[in-house]
Formats: C-alpha cells, sequence, structure tokens
C-alpha cells in the first residue's frame, strides 16, 4: 500500500511509486507460485534466471527442485566448455568383408570351421582435437590421432599456434601436463579474473540501482512515517532517533579503513508497528529503503531510539534478529 501509485498525487513521487509497486508485484508473482517460491528460497534470483525451468514439471518438492537446477547448471557448463573447446574427433574402421562374398562353399563343405565366413577388421584410425582461445584473436589447438593396420600402429600429438607450428611425437602424459600447466590453467585463471571483473562491475550496476531504488523509498516514506512518529509520540512509543548501516571501523588498528554507512533511520521508523520493531534473521540490505554499501565487506546495523522518554542504543550483525524496545539497550545516564 505505501507503492500504491494510486496513494501519491506529486507525478515524481507517483513515477517512483509505479516503479517500486512493479518490484513489489513482480515478487508476488514469484512467491505466490509455489514452484518459483521454492526455487527463490534455494537459489534465489539466480535460479529464477536459469534456462530450462519452463520444461520442467511442476509440484516438484525442493529436494527434486534442487536435483533438478543442478542437472540444467551442469548442462550449461557443458555447453559453455563445448563452445570454448570446440572439441571434434573422427573414428574410422576398415573392414576386411572378402570372406561372406567369396566363398567355395561346395568344395570345403568338409573343412572344420568354415561354416562361418571370417570378417577382419584390418586398420583403424581416431582422431581428436580441441581448442583453447588465449586471446580475442589468438587460439591454440591440440590435436591428436592414432592409427592401426595389419597389426601395425602409430600415433602422434600436434600442438599448433597461430604465430608457430610444430610438431613433435612424444608421449601422450607428458604433452598433457606439459599443456595444463602452461595453457590450460593460465587461461582457466585469466577467464576466472574476467568472470570476477565482471561480478563487480555488474555489482557496481546492482548497488547503484539499489541505491536509487532506497532513496525513492525513503521518499514515499515520509509521510507514513511522519503519522507513526506522531502516534508513537502521543503514548511515549518507539522513536528512532538515529540509525546507520553499514561498515563500522571501531578498532584503532584499521583507522586507515574507509566507513562505509547509510541513514536508514527513516525506513527502520516505518517498520515499526504498536512500539515495536523486530527483524529476523536475514540481511538488512533487503529492507525497504535499505541497500547494500559495501558489498562483500562485514557490516553491521546500528540504532539510537527512544522508549517512554529514555534513550536506547543497539548495535546488531548484518543477519542478526532483532527485536526493540528492550531494557538491555537502556543508555545507563547516572555516570
Amino acid at each position: 500500500m505505501l507503492y500504491h501509485p494510486d496513494k501519491h498525487r506529486d507525478p515524481e513521487l507517483k513515477s517512483q511509486a509505479e516503479r517500486l509497486f512493479n518490484l513489489v508485484h513482480q515478487a508476488y508473482e514469484v512467491l505466490s507460485d509455489p514452484q518459483t517460491r521454492a526455487i527463490y528460497d534455494i537459489y534465489g534470483k539466480r535460479g529464477l534466471e536459469m534456462e530450462g525451468w519452463e520444461v520442467v514439471e511442476r509440484r516438484r518438492t525442493p529436494a527434486e527442485i534442487r536435483e533438478e537446477f543442478e542437472r540444467l547448471q551442469r548442462e550449461r557448463e557443458e555447453r559453455r566448455l563445448q563452445q570454448r573447446t570446440n572439441p571434434k574427433g573422427t573414428i574410422s574402421v576398415g573392414v576386411d568383408a572378402t570372406d561372406l562374398f567369396d566363398r567355395y562353399d561346395e568344395e570345403y563343405e568338409d573343412v572344420s570351421g568354415s561354416s562361418f565366413p571370417q570378417i577382419e577388421i584390418n586398420k583403424m584410425h581416431i582422431s581428436q582435437s580441441i581448442e583453447a582461445p588465449l586471446t580475442a584473436t589468438d587460439t591454440a589447438i591440440l590435436s591428436g590421432s592414432l592409427s592401426t593396420q595389419n597389426g601395425n600402429g602409430g600415433g602422434s600429438i600436434n600442438f599448433l599456434l597461430p604465430s608457430a607450428v610444430f610438431y613433435a611425437t612424444v608421449g601422450p602424459l607428458v604433452v598433457y601436463f606439459a599443456m595444463h600447466r602452461l595453457i590450460i590453467k593460465p587461461y582457466l585463471r585469466a577467464q576466472k579474473e574476467k568472470e570476477l571483473e565482471k561480478q563487480r562491475e555488474s555489482a557496481a550496476t546492482d548497488v547503484l540501482q539499489k541505491k536509487q531504488e532506497a532513496e525513492s523509498a525513503v521518499r514515499l516514506m515520509q509521510e507514513s512515517v511522519r503519522r507513526i512518529i506522531e502516534a508513537e509520540e502521543s503514548r511515549m512509543g518507539l522513536i528512532i532517533v538515529n540509525a546507520w548501516y553499514g561498515k563500522f571501523v571501531n578498532d584503532k588498528s584499521r583507522k586507515s579503513e574507509k566507513v562505509k554507512v547509510i541513514d536508514v533511520t527513516v525506513p527502520l521508523q516505518c517498520l515499526v508497528k504498536d512500539s515495536k520493531l523486530i527483524l529476523t534473521e536475514a540481511s538488512k540490505a533487503g529492507l525497504p529503503g535499505f541497500y547494500d554499501p559495501c558489498v562483500g565487506e562485514e557490516k553491521n546495523l546500528k540504532v539510537l531510539y527512544q522508549f517512554r522518554g529514555v534513550l536506547h542504543q543497539v548495535m546488531v550483525l548484518d543477519s542478526e534478529a532483532l527485536r526493540i524496545p528492550k531494557q538491555s539497550h537502556r543508555i545507563d545516564t547516572d555516570g
């Protein structure tokens, strides 16, 4: 109701309310459906974005949904690996079936074992190749082949670079370990760094979006908070004087670290009902009017509040439950 567009006459507030109301509607659609809710409860938004759920039979248990998610994730990783390495292979087999079509059955009827035609595999060739992208323009190719004919065989392993071509016939294990150490591991490390960088960039964009949404929510809360404060003051109830959320630096040895906190006084006061504030065991970054000011870092919530005219103060961990007012939060002013 707080975000319903019809409750706001100001055009700017109405526009902000519509955007937040749509987010609430999307959340309702996910949480009101048993299957999507189970997926979200287990894997969050990441699970909902996984391709393939549309073909999954409905009414699955959480355990079945987890198993299905892991299967879809494996399939996606296999597709990514296949696209990256572009594996190719061929197998050819030579068969000598002369005895099947050119027999002297009449003359050799009495010869033991001659009733069945003899079919032999006289040659075989197997080849396989994989690609390992090194840069946007360079790709390393590892290929190998194995051939055998009339009891004699041989094989080769080739390593091809775009800037140079060199061939060697060496033990497969030696080549594999050299390839793994010099090419595959550095490549995978570089790929991981790229993915982490993308995550950082994505997180920065997401934080900016969440910040804008939180600021819009705070503006939309102002009128409701004003009424809540009036009601609480009339009965000497719960008033949030100040509240901060984020990274606090209290240790003198960490003075060089930057404090990263946001003011959440209005959002917390908006959650006060009947002179009580109750927060469950979950990250507070998801509360209305909140956002994460320091992704990946330890966060706390610090609250200075007044109850029955007396100041109280409490600090809790990000995912720690909180219930106020409490006698133990009271600030001792005797000294």
